[in-house]
Formats: C-alpha cells, structure tokens, sequence
C-alpha cells in the first residue's frame, strides 16, 4: 500500500527527527487523514528491521481496526504487541521488550498509566499520533512529546481531493450540567452517557436521508442500526 505525498512526507519528517536527537515525536494529523496507514507503514518499517513495536491504545474498537490495517500494509505480526493501556500497564514484565512505542490518540498520553509505561521503557524511543494534540484541562503534551511534526489541515486535504467535503449537524442533545471531570480534565465516559439525551432528531432525517450518503455517529452504543421506512414509519 503507497502511502499519500503528505503522508510520506509525514513519515520522512519523523524519521529525520530521530536523527536529529529526537526521542518521542508526535504527529498531529487531522481526522480522515490516514493516520492508521501512516502507523502502520511506522511499524512495518520498524518489523522488517526485526525490531518490536509496542502499539497502544485505549479502546478495543480502535485495536481490532489497527489489526486489520497492520494486515493489508503487510506488517509482520512476529515483531508486534497491541494491547489495551490498562491491559498493558499490569504485564509489562510479561511483555517483549519494545524498540517503538506507538501510541494512537496520544493526547490520552498525559494519563498515569501511560506515564507509567513510557517509565518502565524510558530508554525506547517512543511515536505518538493525534488530530487533538491538547487536553479539555488546556494541558499540552510537552510531558510526553519533545517534538511535533505537523501535518496539512483538514482544509488543505479538502481542497487538494484527500478528504471529501462535509456538512456536519450537531443538534444539540446534551445536558451540561451532569458531565463532570476526571483528573486528567477530560469527561468521564459515564457522564458523557448520563448527559445524550437518548433520542434523534427525526425532522433532520426526514430532510436528509434519500438525498445524500449520510454518516451517523452516536459515541453512546457499540452498534448502531438504523431502519428506515419512510412510507410506512409515518414519521415524515
């Protein structure tokens, strides 16, 4: 798999940084840029060295679909450990030794059981990515990253045909007043759930479904299906 100009160009820059003296580099690319190839082309470069990767996440969905994309880029699993952080965080004696750390949503970086892994392997050079690279606390990431290397804006993806142009609809169907912090500033997971409203917004559907291909996404469910029958529903 040939990656995109601005995501060799990525990869080149964060190879250079390590060169340069750079021990845990960030890249900071936006949504629908490609950052699972770009992660996996890392690894399947640091694999064929026969070196390990140790790969990162925080949420299960986001392993089983870096798994697939390790596949198709022809990464050579021999040299690869996924896990989940707080999996991760309690075998780390158990576990082979890293080369590359790569961590995906590496704004989540900043938490203890993250800081407690880059601790225990504080001599391996570490690779972080995110489209966010800040916390809702305002904190940045100067405590795990040395470096961050850029990429284009979802602007500039747009306009040169790397990314499809959107509309996006964000009624508001939150209640504020339950979300509460956690202690890295972020909102806990069960306030979010307790503060969505379990309800959709059916006159917007209405409006758009059967004019254009749509995208519904609702963080809340682990499946998410949607019926329609306009003739028979009675809803429009």
């Amino acid at each position: 798999m040939k990656l995109y100009d601005y995501q060799q160009d990525l990869v080149n820059r964060t190879r250079q940084s390590y060169i340069d003296g750079f021990n845990a580099p960030c890249i900071v690319s936006g949504c629908g840029s490609g950052k699972s190839v770009m992660i996996a082309e890392v690894a399947r470069m640091t694999a064929k060295n026969r070196k390990q990767v140790l790969f990162l996440v925080h949420r299960k969905e986001l392993l089983d679909q870096i798994k697939g994309t390790f596949s198709k880029v022809g990464v050579d699993f021999r040299f690869v450990t996924f896990g989940m952080v707080m999996t991760i965080v309690n075998k780390l004696d158990k576990i082979p030794k890293p080369d590359l750390i790569i961590t995906d949503e590496n704004h989540h970086g900043l938490a203890s059981s993250y800081k407690k892994i880059y601790e225990y392997f504080s001599d391996v050079k570490r690779l972080g990515f995110t489209a966010t690279p800040i916390r809702l606390n305002g904190s940045g990431l100067g405590d795990v990253n040395d470096a961050l290397i850029e990429g284009p804006s979802v602007k500039w993806l747009i306009e040169n045909n790397r990314l499809a142009p959107y509309e996006y609809y964000a009624p508001k169907l939150i209640n504020t007043d339950v979300l509460k912090k956690a202690s890295t500033g972020d909102f806990t997971k069960k306030s979010m759930d307790n503060a969505i409203e379990k309800r959709i917004l059916t006159h917007l559907l209405c409006t758009l479904i059967g004019t254009q291909n749509m995208l519904i996404y609702n963080g809340r469910m682990k499946k998410l299906e949607v019926t329609w029958m306009k003739e028979n529903s009675g809803v429009c």
